[in-house]
C-alpha cells in the first residue's frame, strides 16, 4: 500500500513556494535626498500575483548620533501619489568601559519596509523628502541622506513557511506511523535455548512479520582465541491448527561479531514476511544452534527471541516465504 507515501509531498509545498520566491532577483534602488531637493528613484515594476506580495525595503545611511525625518511617497506612472507616509529614524553609538574592559556599541532604527498589494500592476517610483536631519545637540546637519533598498514582487514570510513545512512533516510522520506501524497483534517470545516455539492466532488482511534475533557468548572469563563462525544454520517452520506443516524454511545466515571492553559476543538477525489469507491458529517454531565450537572456542547461546506482528502493511513489496497449500503433502 503506497498511497500514504504521497503525503511526503505535503512538506514540499511550502518549501517550493519559498524556493520560487527566491528565484526572482530583487530590483535595487539608490536615492540621495537633501533638504533642498527630494530624491526620486528609477521606475520599477510592482506586480500583483498568486505568489507572495510586493515588498519595498529601504535603509537610510545617516551620521552617528543623529535623527532623521523622512517623507516617502509611492508614485504611479503618471506621477500621482498612491501611498504616502513618514519615517522617523535615529542612529546612536558610543564606547563603554567596565572592570578594565572597554568596547563600542551602536544602535539604530533606519529601516523602512513596505508590504503592499497594488490594485493594478505597473511601473512606480519612490520619492523621498528629507524633512529634518539633526545632530546630537539638536542642531540641523547639512548632509545628504543616502537610501539603499530593494523591491521584490514575490516576497513571502520565510519563517512561517519553514514552520509550516516542519509541522507538515510531523503530521506526515504520524500518518505513516499510524499506517505502517499498526498491527492487529504483536507477540514476543525470548528463551535461553536454541528453540523458540509458540502458537497464536494469525491471518487475515495484511502480512505476518517475523523477526528472529539470537545472541551467543563465551563462558564467563573466556576469551576468543580463534575467529568466530561466520555462518549459522537456521530453520523456521509453520503448522496450522490441524497440525499440518505449511512451511519448512531452512537457511544459512550470517553471524556478526561484536566486541566492547574486552567482551565478545555473536548476534544473528533475520526478518521474514508471510501472507496468511485464512485466519486461524498457527504454531511457529524457530531453531538456531545452541553452541558453536569452532577450533575450540565454546560459544553458547545466551538468548533467542522471536517477534511476531500480524496485519502488517508495507510501503513497498517485500519477499514472502512460500506456503504449502492446505492439504498438500510435505
Amino acid at each position: 500500500m503506497r498511497w500514504p507515501l504521497l503525503a511526503l509531498l505535503l512538506p514540499l509545498l511550502p518549501l517550493s513556494v519559498l524556493a520560487l520566491s527566491a528565484l526572482e532577483p530583487p530590483q535595487r534602488l539608490v536615492l540621495v535626498a537633501t533638504e533642498e531637493q527630494p530624491a526620486r528613484s528609477e521606475p520599477f515594476d510592482l506586480r500583483d500575483g498568486w505568489l507572495g506580495s510586493p515588498r519595498i525595503a529601504l535603509e537610510a545611511e545617516i551620521p552617528d548620533n543623529s535623527t532623521v525625518e523622512l517623507g516617502v511617497r509611492l508614485l504611479d506612472e503618471a506621477g500621482r501619489p498612491v501611498l504616502e507616509l513618514f519615517k522617523d529614524g535615529w542612529r546612536e553609538s558610543g564606547t563603554w568601559a567596565e572592570g578594565g574592559e572597554s568596547g563600542s556599541w551602536q544602535e539604530r532604527d533606519t529601516t523602512l519596509q513596505l508590504q503592499l498589494r497594488p490594485q493594478t500592476s505597473g511601473r512606480f517610483q519612490l520619492e523621498v523628502t528629507l524633512d529634518e536631519l539633526l545632530g546630537v545637540s539638536g542642531l540641523p546637519l547639512q548632509a545628504p541622506v543616502t537610501l539603499r533598498g530593494t523591491v521584490r514582487n514575490h516576497s513571502v514570510a520565510a519563517a512561517l513557511l519553514l514552520y509550516t513545512a516542519a509541522v507538515s512533516q510531523a503530521i506526515v510522520l504520524c500518518l505513516l506511523a499510524a499506517v505502517y506501524g499498526a498491527a492487529r497483534s504483536r507477540r514476543r517470545l525470548r528463551v535461553e535455548e536454541g528453540v523458540a516455539a509458540l502458537r497464536l492466532p494469525l491471518g487475515g488482511p495484511g502480512l505476518v512479520k517475523l523477526v528472529v534475533r539470537a545472541r551467543w557468548e563465551l563462558p564467563d572469563g573466556a576469551k576468543p582465541e580463534h575467529d568466530p563462525p561466520a555462518l549459522a544454520p537456521f530453520s523456521l517452520s509453520l503448522s496450522d491448527g490441524a497440525g499440518q506443516r505449511r512451511l519448512d524454511h531452512q537457511a544459512t545466515l550470517k553471524v556478526c561479531r561484536h566486541t566492547n571492553d574486552g567482551d565478545s559476543w555473536l548476534t544473528l538477525t533475520q526478518t521474514h514476511h508471510l501472507r496468511l489469507a485464512e485466519p486461524g491458529s498457527y504454531r511457529l517454531r524457530v531453531t538456531v544452534p545452541e553452541t558453536f565450537s569452532p577450533q575450540g572456542d565454546p560459544w553458547e547461546i545466551e538468548w533467542l527471541q522471536l517477534s511476531v506482528e500480524d496485519g502488517v502493511k508495507t510501503a513497498f513489496r517485500v519477499p514472502l516465504l512460500p506456503l504449502r497449500p492446505r492439504g498438500a503433502r510435505a
